[in-house]
């Protein structure tokens, strides 16, 4: 017999299942398509975000053809490839992980680095970026069949965390990035095995966990700390078969988002969990299929303000999705910051001040790429503390608020489209952006030009 105190408990528990079981879909944003002289099967992807976010880039590796292809996401053209079949320095084979990292020492001074896993010459390469010139490899002497790599910053050290699935049981290869010559080395810093078939894997810098997908009878993601110890498993009974890609999404102090491909999903649908819990928030989808290699950005790009991620299709090309339709459809909140301070423990250096660092392009057009006019501004915080970034006219008048929140240690970008808070054009001329951090106020000019 339902009495009323036991509808009332159903209805109370209504939101939470619904919460749990949350699937809602998202429009696709651009494609990524093949380049003229065709390419084979397509496996990961990584994206650069350049000093000037207009020529970043999106790097896809060809498993069948042994190159990495380059993307530009902005204007969505193919802009070339590197590698090719080979084992002499410099090409490719069989290259599968892809992973960036930002201003890594090596011996000609610090640079941004492209890490490219070759499962059939068992080693690491590394480009130079955005130079994209080859540096160094390593790893041939312990590496039998690598597939997925995690970069990660140990205090001002680079790491490189390399998932091996032959010869059984599967194990995971740490390797120090250290300056070598004019490039970098890797030296051998852990090795443990593991659980399960390994797949993708993510390093939590805060948790201090590593995220590693299990494709094999698990199912599930596998979490391990940082000495190689299993800790706990999150995700059974959630994919179809195979959890492949893996992303996390940094909201400051630990707390965020890990998205998982469920690749064998039609179409492939794109688990969500609680960074801190592990807790299943539900997932999204589109038009994209069997997806194996995915990623995100925080940054701020011309066309993707807030934020975008990428997930391959069908082995052939890169869908791209913006953020914010991702966190509007899934309620998921938003932090637009630097790929150089999305992982919170990257390194030990402490900004000397709150101050907005600058913005670019200023001045900024009316008729900006893609008639989108935006401006990214950059600004450091070094305490958890309220926050609030607004745009006046000279004559004092508030345009547009763009922060209000409390936020975490860091380097933020967040874009502003030339309109005000109520989605109207502003007119051109010269601006105030305001940055209070606590009781601190900053202030610097923007030029709006036609």
């Amino acid at each position: 017999m339902i009495t009323s105190k036991t509808f009332l408990f159903i209805l109370l528990l209504v939101p939470l299942a619904l919460l749990a079981g949350m699937h809602v879909i998202v429009p696709l944003f651009a494609e990524l398509g093949a380049p003229p002289e065709g390419h084979g099967t397509m496996d990961s992807v990584a994206l650069y975000v350049a000093a000037d976010p207009s020529q970043s880039l999106v790097f896809v590796t060809d498993k069948d053809e042994s190159y990495v292809e380059m993307h530009n996401p902005v204007t969505r053209q193919y802009v070339g490839r590197i590698g090719g079949a080979g084992d002499e320095a410099g090409k490719l084979l069989y290259p599968n992980g892809v992973g960036v990292a930002y201003g890594v020492q090596t011996g000609s001074g610090k640079k941004d680095l492209l890490f490219v896993v070759e499962r059939d010459n068992h080693r690491v390469s590394v480009f130079s970026l955005p130079d994209k010139n080859f540096i160094a490899h390593f790893g041939a002497s312990a590496l039998e069949q690598p597939y997925g790599i995690a970069c990660y910053w140990k205090g001002n050290e680079l790491q490189a965390w390399i998932t091996e699935t032959e010869p059984s049981p599967d194990r995971v290869y740490v390797y120090r990035i250290l300056p070598e010559g004019a490039g970098v080395k890797g030296v051998l810093a852990l090795q443990f095995e593991t659980a399960g078939y390994l797949e993708s894997i993510v390093i939590d810098p805060v948790a201090q966990r590593a995220l590693i997908c299990d494709e094999g009878d698990g199912h599930d993601v596998m979490v391990y700390d940082l000495q190689g110890n299993l800790i706990t498993r999150f995700g059974n009974g959630l994919f179809v078969d195979e959890p492949e890609g893996l992303a996390l999404y940094d909201l400051g102090n630990g707390a965020g988002y890990i998205i998982v491909s469920d690749q064998n999903a039609e179409p492939t649908e794109y688990e969500v969990f609680d960074r801190k819990t592990y807790q299943a928030l539900g997932h999204f989808s589109g038009p994209t299929t069997t997806t194996d290699g995915l990623t995100l950005t925080q940054a701020a790009l011309p066309n993707l303000p807030s934020g975008s991620f990428y997930a391959m299709h069908s082995d052939d090309v890169v869908h791209i999705y913006d953020w914010a339709e991702i966190a509007t459809a899934m309620n998921l909140q938003t932090r637009v910051i630097s790929p150089r301070t999305a992982v919170a423990e990257m390194r030990a250096e402490t900004p000397r001040d709150f101050e907005v660092l600058s913005n670019y392009p200023n001045p900024f057009s009316v008729s900006g790429a893609f008639g989108n006019p935006s401006t990214t501004i950059r600004y450091q915080v070094d305490r958890l503390v309220p926050v609030q970034l607004e745009i006046f006219t000279l004559t004092g008048e508030r345009v547009r608020r763009l922060v209000n929140a409390e936020q975490a240690p860091g380097q933020y970008r967040v874009a502003w489209n030339a309109q005000s808070d109520h989605g109207q054009r502003v007119a051109t001329g010269v601006y105030w952006m305001k940055l209070r951090v606590g009781e601190v106020v900053h202030l610097r000019k923007a030029l709006l030009v036609k």
